[in-house]
């Protein structure tokens, strides 16, 4: 989120937000080691690429990620990117456990493919889909400065397009022989409602499952869906939703209202939702 605010923000003028880039994309290393995986980064990429190189990347969802992610589980990374929490997860859940990551942008995909291969460990799928809700083929609007903010819908900006590849993934788990999943990541620019429609089916058979999902009510709201709806549909799938706090903590989420009051624009946060018993 420190990230966020400070390109989002602090760095919202168009000259000083371009010499950032600039700066940034020259001082990027090709890969970075981040407890104890390789993330192999994007040149062009200052953003998700930079805040991984300058250690201000996802602290919180980290830390969450880490106590999460645990011997012989199964792993599935939606808007996977260049692979961050796919090689942690690859390490964490060893030659018994799973990962299936899932990006549409092809040039992300490169990257994502490149940091599996550093890590070596044998036990990564990677799909160039995007998760929806059904099958079809979309637009992806690409973001020049910041990969980590492509977006399934328009949203006003002038990007460039790409068409990928989107079907359910319940079905692509299926063709996988994946019944059941221990952790689901998903990042997608508000987009979420219609990953989680393609994965009801994993998400009722999965009983220990944990959930680390993005909200941001104005994503989700340009994507056609309602920020309410989803979170009333989290639950009715067995899910109780906590929100992340930023020192890593959880805060169990008892007003939906508030929750969204306070994060309007482009504020955002991040929801933790487990099965109960």
């Amino acid at each position: 989120m420190l990230a966020e605010f400070v390109y989002c923000y602090l760095l919202r003028p168009w000259p000083l937000r371009q010499l950032t880039n600039w700066t940034i994309r020259k001082l990027l290393p090709k890969q970075v080691e981040i407890h104890g995986a390789t993330v192999v980064l994007n040149p062009t990429d200052p953003v998700v690429s930079g805040a991984l190189h300058f250690g201000v990347y996802e602290k919180a969802e980290t830390r969450f990620f880490q106590s999460a992610c645990r011997d012989g589980m199964t792993f599935l990374d939606v808007g996977a990117n260049l692979g961050y929490y796919t090689a942690l997860a690859a390490r964490a859940v060893g030659p018994n456990g799973r990962v299936l990551a899932v990006e549409p942008d092809p040039d992300s995909f490169g990257y994502l493919e490149q940091t599996i291969a550093a890590n070596a460990v044998g036990n990564v799928e990677a799909f160039p889909v995007a998760a929806s809700d059904a099958p079809a083929t979309l637009p992806l609007y690409i973001s020049t400065d910041n990969r980590g903010d492509n977006r399934l819908y328009a949203s006003g900006e002038d990007r460039p397009q790409v068409e990928v590849a989107a079907r359910p993934l319940d079905a692509l788990l299926r063709e996988n022989k994946i019944d059941t999943v221990d952790l689901i990541k998903i990042d997608v620019q508000g987009y979420e409602p219609k990953v989680i429609a393609g994965l009801r089916e994993t998400i009722t058979s999965s009983p220990n499952l944990a959930l680390l999902t993005e909200f941001w009510p104005q994503g989700i709201d340009e994507a056609g869906e309602d920020a309410n709806e989803f979170l009333q549909t989290l639950r009715e799938l067995g899910l109780t939703l906590h929100e992340l706090q930023p020192d890593g903590s959880l805060a169990e989420l008892t007003d939906d209202t508030d929750l969204i009051a306070r994060h309007q624009g482009r504020r955002y946060t991040n929801l933790i939702g487990r099965k109960t018993a």
